[in-house]
């Protein structure tokens, strides 16, 4: 016999709101920090930099300001109005604007020089479902996704700020306008080391000249 389920027993997705402390600078859709320990039953919070060390993690967004200084924080579960744009189903990381920012967009984390912390998963256009993950930066075994390779003058070569496993399951994804290239002599691009054998693989070097204004992308996992 299957037991029926009381539709009122089961529980909703759990918001979690909290009263802080924060600075005048700080505007409504920011993800902040805990910068200091409670004042009485406030939290003190202040804007989260993703390229400040020991500025991240970020534990919420300030969703209303009474004042300058006094402000409530959204910690965790569904999030509505706050941001508007949002592509249903995406991770979403806290952005170079402590904002979120999804792959491919212009405030999405730059490895090497960002930390990146996933802040939740969109399920509407203007609904984030927030839940906070671990911090990384660029340690083994962190893989970043959809980063845009840094141009030279030669427009077949590319270069990545940090050096990155070639070959195995840990090996580079390079996608040109959305398509996956094959990587070798004689296929799409040769992934190569430019301060010589032995020193990291930080160069891409294409096998044909591509269009102008074309869309690049990496997958990598760093080799540090």
């Amino acid at each position: 016999m299957v037991a029926k389920v009381n539709a009122a027993s089961v529980p909703r997705s759990e918001r979690i709101l909290g009263r802080a402390n924060c600075l005048a600078t700080d505007v409504v859709g920011d993800v902040v920090r805990i910068r200091a320990a409670k004042t009485g039953n406030r939290f003190e919070v202040e804007k989260v930099d993703i390229s400040t060390i020991g500025s991240p993690p970020g534990v919420g967004v300030v969703v209303k300001k009474y004042a300058a200084t006094d402000c409530i924080v959204h910690f965790h579960g569904p999030l509505k109005n706050t941001y508007a744009g949002l592509t249903p189903g995406r991770a979403y990381l806290i952005g170079s604007d402590s904002t979120p920012a999804k792959a491919g967009d212009a405030n999405y984390p730059v490895a090497g020089f960002d930390y990146f912390q996933q802040m939740g998963v969109s399920t509407s256009d203007d609904e984030l479902l927030v839940s906070f993950l671990d911090v990384s930066f660029g340690g083994p075994g962190v893989r970043f996704f959809q980063q845009v390779p840094t141009p030279t003058a030669d427009p077949k070569v590319f270069t990545v700020p940090i050096f990155f496993k070639h070959g195995g399951v840990d090996t580079e994804i390079l996608s040109y306008n959305g398509q996956r290239l094959i990587e070798g002599v004689g296929n799409d691009y040769v992934a190569s080391e430019s301060g010589g054998f032995g020193t990291g693989y930080d160069t891409i070097t294409l096998e044909f000249t591509p269009r102008a204004g074309s869309n690049w992308r990496i997958d990598y996992t760093p080799d540090v």
